[in-house]
């Protein structure tokens, strides 16, 4: 990303005016070497790596190539809003919904097999039975790897503590707790989405040509989320 005297980024490719009025030619960005922009207040800023949107509510980037992000509520936030509760779902919610979602969506070709078994009597092809049987248990423990991370209540005189300008020691205490345990408990959402690793060694060599051994990983599975049973696996 370009930017001009730290206040107005330069699309490259883009002509642009600058504040004499004059208009530099759209191949500014490969016609000028990096004297020459500088010397026009043009710099080059290194973008930084965008926060996850699955996770983060995310606006940017800043001219400086930041992002601003705000962690996503992991559980159900209860508000009222003239009068009325009014329910925005978390996190757990949204995904325990979608995945509730995938199971219906892969059982939904072999729905007519448990349908003809009901009215006919017709016998579920073996393979189906245990092709749906491993997609409701798969269900049922991605379900339970969310629920199992447990609701996290507000402490009594975290909102007040929050507000004050120069809280006490204690708010603070109550502040970083209860900020902590959030940020764990939001860490651990996120870890349902990594895939699965085992720590290994590999030999690596260093620059005087010298071989020598470096802790590593290798991917041994898929996230949680997304392992779902295969028909005929």
């Amino acid at each position: 990303m370009f930017v001009l005297n730290n206040t107005k980024e330069l699309k490259p490719g883009k002509s642009w005016v600058d504040d004499n009025g004059f208009t530099h030619p759209s191949n500014w960005a490969t016609a000028w070497s990096t004297d020459e922009k500088t010397a026009r207040g043009i710099k080059e800023v290194t973008m930084q790596a965008k926060p996850d949107g699955m996770f983060y509510s995310v606006s940017g980037p800043a001219l400086d190539g930041s992002w601003t992000s705000t962690a996503k509520n992991i559980d159900d936030v209860t508000e009222t809003i003239d009068g009325k509760e009014v329910v925005t779902k978390g996190l757990k919610s949204q995904w325990i919904t979608k995945t509730k979602e995938t199971a219906n969506s892969l059982l939904s070709p072999t729905d007519w097999q448990v349908t003809a078994k009901a009215e006919r009597d017709r016998a579920i092809d073996s393979d189906v039975a245990t092709y749906r049987a491993a997609v409701v248990a798969k269900c049922a423990a991605i379900e339970k790897a969310i629920t199992d991370i447990t609701d996290t209540a507000i402490p009594s005189g975290y909102d007040a503590a929050k507000a004050k300008a120069d809280p006490t020691d204690a708010e603070k205490k109550i502040i970083s707790d209860y900020e902590t345990e959030v940020a764990t408990k939001f860490a651990t959402f996120i870890a349902l989405f990594e895939p699965e690793k085992k720590a290994i060694k590999v030999t690596k060599t260093n620059i005087s040509g010298e071989e020598y051994e470096a802790d590593d990983f290798e991917i041994i599975g898929p996230p949680i989320m997304y392992d779902w049973p295969v028909m005929g696996e």
